[in-house]
């Protein structure tokens, strides 16, 4: 047994390199600076009248310096201030829109589809359809790169008081999220989320949406700084409209890595479970999102497994995927998964990476530990603390007091993960220090000291998706249609 603290990963950025993501974007600009990068986005808006006028508003006082989190404790490292979005700092990049790109939905036409008869799957699809209208006339007739889908606040409390989930997500930005991240529950009724079913209709249209509640504008005592929540807000638009805002830090240059996470969900009615994967190309985070098939149950077994062949196709055809954008094969696959795996899957996973000559693999599974670590006096383990059973089995803690911040993030006891090796050609350590740099990949919140890493936050938040599209309905590989 040994314990092990790893730093805090570094990010790059456009001039210089940063563990924190608002630090870096502010000191040195967005990793694709110098690249070929977005420099104006063009903004679509589609919402209610007055929604849309309040996003205009804010959108125009985000152009300029935002004051960080005041109190008796700033901690400003936590809660900075936010740059401004516009082309002298930061993101040196702009929003454009006008009366041509704003869609506006009457008031009328929403209390319509409320005060209809039906069940609440037929009203939500009837809001849903009124953006969707939207959207196909705003992508049909102009050319935005991304899509505010506004939402007002009468309408999020009608959801809520009549749905078991709303779920607004990542894209929540300005609501404080908890300190760990929450299974779904299970339930008996077929799942209703606006969001998640208006995502995937939209994903026909090709340009990725942002979902976003008109409340941002004047943030109440619940929710986070409005520094923080244009931080979170321009990064993930920066991110839709195919900007790179950072990207992992790369120690061996020759190396080609693939990373790709496998996660489960089950369709809306509970009665089937499916697979998704996310792959993540590279350490820029451009990647490809698969479906996969349908997973056989066993009665006498709650935990879903593929079958050898199902293994095998599947990373087959993301390793082919891998091939079309890149030319070239990787040499390295890293796999994490939501479960253990079995000896079907191992077999099938190592065939495909054997086929596509892949040299190196390591196969992970990722899941919440038992174990719990303490330390002296009130703070809990620090993030990056790794505890050593043996080789194939590890316990890291990717949340917990960060020295950064001078304080632990959270509100409750952080749950750290357990990491176990079935098959694996590089060192544990490396693994382990490579987990907690990709928990630091997701574009949807600067708060770096995410749970999960971004090949399983991405393949999770898919798979939500992917519920809510039929067979033969269109499918997007970007993950920023996603997210």
């Amino acid at each position: 047994m040994k314990y092990r603290y790893i730093d805090e990963p570094l990010l790059q950025f456009g001039k210089g390199d940063h563990i924190c993501p608002k630090f870096g974007i502010y000191t040195f600009g967005p990793f694709d600076l110098q690249k070929v990068r977005p420099e104006k986005i063009k903004l679509g808006m589609v919402g209610k009248p007055d929604s849309i006028e309040i996003i205009l508003e804010w959108l125009e006082l985000c152009s300029s310096h935002i004051e960080e989190k005041g109190g008796k404790n700033p901690l400003p490292n936590l809660f900075p201030n936010f740059c401004g979005f516009n082309s002298k700092v930061g993101f040196q990049c702009e929003i454009t829109t006008d009366d041509t790109y704003q869609r506006k939905i009457n008031n009328s036409e929403f209390e319509a589809v409320i005060n209809k008869e039906g069940d609440l799957e037929r009203r939500i699809e009837d809001i849903a359809q009124l953006y969707l209208d939207e959207i196909r006339y705003l992508t049909k007739n102009k050319s935005p790169d991304v899509i505010l889908c506004i939402l007002s606040e009468k309408f999020i409390t009608y959801v809520k008081k009549n749905s078991q989930d709303l779920e607004l997500d990542a894209e929540e930005v300005e609501v404080k999220r908890t300190n760990e991240e929450l299974e779904e529950e299970e339930v008996s009724e077929k799942e209703q989320n606006f969001r998640r079913y208006l995502k995937a209709k939209a994903m026909k249209f090709g340009v990725p949406v942002q979902l976003v509640r008109d409340r941002i504008s004047s943030p109440t005592r619940e929710m986070q700084d409005p520094a923080t929540i244009a931080w979170n807000f321009f990064t993930a638009v920066y991110y839709k409209a195919a900007g790179t805002p950072w990207a992992m830090l790369r120690k061996d240059l020759s190396q080609t890595t693939c990373y790709a996470g496998i996660s489960f969900f089950k369709s809306r009615d509970k009665k089937t479970t499916q697979t998704s994967i996310a792959q993540i190309f590279n350490e820029f985070g451009k990647g490809i999102i698969l479906r996969g098939e349908e997973v056989p149950m066993k009665k006498n077994d709650p935990v879903p497994h593929l079958t050898e062949e199902q293994a095998y196709q599947l990373l087959k055809m993301s390793l082919e995927e891998y091939y079309e954008a890149l030319k070239i094969f990787p040499k390295r696959l890293v796999l994490h998964k939501t479960s253990n795996y079995n000896q079907a899957e191992l077999i099938g996973f190592k065939n495909a990476t054997k086929d596509s000559r892949v040299d190196t693999i390591d196969l992970i599974s990722i899941q919440p530990s038992r174990i719990r670590l303490y330390r002296e006096k009130q703070y809990p383990p620090l993030r990056g603390t790794q505890y050593t059973l043996n080789d194939k089995s590890h316990t890291l803690y990717t949340r917990g007091s960060v020295p950064f911040y001078e304080t632990y993030p959270g509100k409750y006891i952080p749950e750290p993960l357990s990491i176990r090796l079935f098959e694996y050609d590089e060192s544990p350590d490396l693994i382990c220090s490579e987990i907690l740099a990709l928990t630091k990949m997701n574009w949807n919140n600067t708060q770096f000291d995410r749970k999960y890493p971004i090949t399983i936050e991405c393949a999770r938040n898919v798979g939500e998706i992917l519920k809510y599209l039929e067979a033969d309905e269109v499918m997007q590989l970007k993950y920023s249609f996603y997210m």
